[in-house]
């Protein structure tokens, strides 16, 4: 790994009929990703996110056109399982051929934050034999009440909470709409941020 590196993280939803053209039964739609940056050694972290409108609209060009601008070609880009990351990158590709140089050079170069794990190269017992970022981040910290999922508002505590609860956003009340929408990006700028400290964790150890 080598800085600059970017900490990326999807948040998708499923219909059971298709809302948008080209999209399949229960295709994986992104409509919200986080970001952490880290341009070098000692630079601060940067966050940057995408959260689409709720309005019903396509999600996917709009966030397809902001992550290449966020992230720049031929840098690292963490991800945590990231045949998932992967995944939706590659079809946002093939729906948009104009992008597609862009985002198939960003997912070639993502690298998994799992694989430590995935291979016992790090284990604690208080993982209870799962590799899940929601097992590792509370047996790596357990007492960091900053990094406890539990601690979000309830709207949205885990990525089942953010494709419920996104696409019923543009039918709820003004006051009601708000505060899911910052729900979702509470959630979704903990995903990546606790991949920031899982990795300074590893890079300690390796120390």
């Amino acid at each position: 790994l080598s800085c600059p590196l970017y900490f990326l993280d999807f948040e998708t939803m499923q219909d059971a009929v298709p809302q948008y053209d080209g999209a399949k039964v229960y295709a994986q739609i992104t409509f919200q990703y986080s970001l952490h940056i880290k341009q070098n050694e000692t630079a601060p972290y940067e966050h940057r996110k995408f959260l689409a409108p709720s309005d019903g609209s396509d999600p996917r060009r709009a966030l397809a056109e902001q992550l290449c601008r966020d992230i720049p070609m031929d840098v690292c880009t963490l991800a945590y399982n990231k045949m998932f990351e992967c995944g939706r990158i590659r079809e946002l590709a093939a729906l948009y051929p104009d992008l597609a140089p862009h985002l198939l050079n960003i997912a070639d170069n993502i690298k998994d934050l799992i694989d430590p794990f995935r291979a016992g190269d790090y284990y604690v017992p208080a993982m209870g034999g799962s590799f899940s970022i929601k097992s590792v981040l509370p047996a790596l910290f357990p007492n960091d009440s900053e990094l406890d999922y539990h601690n979000l508002d309830e709207r949205c505590q885990n990525g089942g909470d953010a494709m419920t609860i996104f696409p019923r956003i543009k039918d709820m009340e003004p006051e009601e709409a708000k505060a899911s929408r910052q729900a979702l990006l509470d959630y979704c700028k903990l995903d990546t941020w606790a991949m920031v400290k899982v990795w300074e964790k590893l890079k300690k150890v390796i120390k």
